[in-house]
């Protein structure tokens, strides 16, 4: 079967992950109109969703261990449907918000899968494969505001995208049910194989790296717009700015996956994250204009868009008994970034300012940039340490 073809179904699932994790935010206001609440009751969506999501993460790391890869990752589509079917037909908020938590669920499952069981079919190339497949992420996140706009302009409403979105779901796991994939028996894992990671320093540096990753991006992300409004930038515009950001996040990841293979993977998150360190600090010591600052954001972004799958590649393929839970323990400190770091810098910016916070997203990078120097040398270590031995 060709590989093009195995690689559609990947390409959908990140999509639809990036529909699930992103379309909430462009939603809230109609979702708060639409029950009579306000913002903070509202926000409870934000907060259950999450919560599926986290607690789903580890969780699927330890089952697609012990049991089936594909078996859990189709388990996480279906949940996904379910979810998305309550929350597109149901009245009463409080159980929208429970089919919010399912839903996230399903997407932590989904998402912590698609990772060992790509590289498992995809040898060769896993880095490769993963930075191009996680292109589709951007790629989704980047449409669920504009199609809820185009669905609102026809005459629809919130719950109406989320059907939508679940008629793609569907799709998707009849994608995955289909025999395009060659089968192969999946030996499961034991406990103590399983626990036996965490004494292991290599996992742990390979967390901290997810950890700052994601809290730069995700106070970037957060307060980069306030940050440009309080220099005196439109918030139109500083909104604009932000998207440059993400634009060459995409492109990055579509454009550099080749390279992950030839570089080697640890040496290309360790340039990568060093360029858009740079990119970074440039972009917070000059005054923010048009065309500098959007161009260095662009940079940043395309620079920084190889860190997840490139991390996630090496980790799989450094674990391969054992990829779920690689992939999960990976997601699960991604996680801790995105939800720790913008609120802290929340109350850095009340105390100290804007700039103070926004200063977290370079060291951040650098932080990052540490670890993976650390892993490195430690990696280094470990395989000649194996070879001497061998």
């Amino acid at each position: 079967m060709g590989k093009k073809l195995q690689l559609l179904p990947f390409c959908c699932a990140l999509i639809l992950i990036g529909f699930g994790l992103s379309g909430v935010g462009s939603l809230i206001p109609e979702i708060a109109s639409h029950f009579k609440v306000d913002y903070a009751v509202a926000s409870r969506v934000f907060l259950f969703h999450g919560l599926g999501y986290f607690f789903a993460i580890l969780l699927a790391g330890f089952l697609g261990d012990l049991l089936s890869r594909f078996l859990i990752l189709r388990i996480g589509l279906a949940i996904i449907i379910w979810g998305l079917l309550g929350i597109s037909l149901l009245s009463w908020f409080g159980l929208v918000i429970a089919f919010f938590a399912i839903m996230g669920v399903g997407l932590g499952f989904l998402d912590c899968m698609l990772n060992p069981v790509a590289a498992s079919i995809f040898v060769h190339n896993p880095g490769t494969v993963l930075n191009f497949m996680h292109a589709f992420f951007g790629l989704g996140s980047l449409s669920a505001p504009r199609l809820y706009a185009f669905l609102v302009e026809q005459g629809g409403t919130w719950q109406s995208f989320y059907l939508v979105v679940c008629g793609f779901a569907v799709l998707v796991l009849v994608l995955f049910l289909l025999p395009l994939f060659p089968s192969k028996k999946e030996l499961p894992v034991s406990f103590g194989r399983i626990f036996s990671l965490f004494r292991e320093p290599v996992f742990w540096l390979m967390g901290f790296t997810m950890i700052f990753y994601a809290g730069g991006v995700s106070t970037l992300n957060g307060w980069l717009v306030a940050y440009l409004k309080e220099k005196g930038i439109a918030l139109s515009q500083a909104a604009s700015f932000l998207s440059f950001f993400w634009t060459g996040l995409f492109t990055g990841r579509l454009l550099l996956s080749f390279l992950s293979e030839r570089w080697g993977y640890l040496n290309m998150v360790r340039l990568n994250s060093i360029a858009g360190a740079l990119a970074l600090l440039v972009v917070l010591t000059i005054t923010p204009s048009f065309p500098l600052t959007p161009v260095l954001l662009c940079g940043a972004g395309f620079a920084l868009s190889t860190i997840i799958p490139t991390t996630l590649a090496y980790a799989v393929s450094t674990y391969p008994e054992t990829s779920s839970m690689a992939s999960g323990w990976l997601l699960f400190n991604n996680g801790i970034g995105n939800f720790l770091f913008p609120w802290l810098g929340g109350v850095v910016a009340s105390w100290l300012g804007l700039r103070f916070t926004m200063l977290f997203v370079p060291v951040s990078v650098l932080l990052m940039l540490l670890f993976q120097q650390l892993l490195f040398v430690k990696s280094k270590a470990v395989f000649e340490e194996g070879v001497s031995s061998g």
